[in-house]
């Protein structure tokens, strides 16, 4: 069984959700109802959970990090992908706080140079946000592009992580 709890960022609202084996979708956007059907098309017996101790640390976690995103988070999660996404991802996990890479970069890392597209589509199909941290990726000349909870999120996750590791 999944269940999720909701919270307010100053990015909007965050939805968290998990099961058993961890952690397995973090979104972001302006409206909650929105979030909870993305949820719901996902895993549609997911149930809303309040007064889940671990459930509300991890949300809590994770809101702290939006607003001072210091290191990474260290929670466990439960990645649900084709083994190509899943390779995807867990590289993304070594992009440092406040670096970033290209697509054709992560695709270098991946051993797989051709696969740009691939890997592209893999960072879209990413289902924790933060978590998984695919803002960390930009297009060839370095400019912010596609972002699946918004660009200009992307944009102030980026700042808030260099500010916060220049200090």
């Amino acid at each position: 069984m999944v269940f999720y709890e909701l919270g307010i960022s100053s990015l909007g609202c965050l939805l968290v959700a998990g099961n058993d084996n961890g952690i397995c979708f973090v979104a972001l956007a302006d409206d909650p109802d929105r979030l909870v059907e993305h949820l719901l098309e996902k895993y549609p017996h997911a149930k809303q959970q309040e007064n889940d101790t671990l459930l509300t640390d991890y949300l809590i976690q994770i809101l702290n990090y939006i607003e001072a995103p210091t290191g990474e988070l260290d929670l466990p999660i439960q990645m649900e992908g084709t083994s190509f996404q899943k390779s995807v991802w867990n590289t993304l996990l070594q992009i440092p706080a406040g670096q970033t890479r290209t697509y054709t970069e992560l695709a270098m890392m991946l051993g797989r140079p051709s696969s740009v597209r691939a890997v592209a589509n893999a960072c879209a199909a990413n289902s924790l946000a933060l978590l998984v941290p695919c803002h960390r990726i930009v297009n060839k000349n370095g400019n912010l592009s596609g972002y699946r909870w918004g660009v200009e999120r992307k944009q102030i996750l980026l700042g808030r992580e260099r500010a916060l590791l220049s200090v």
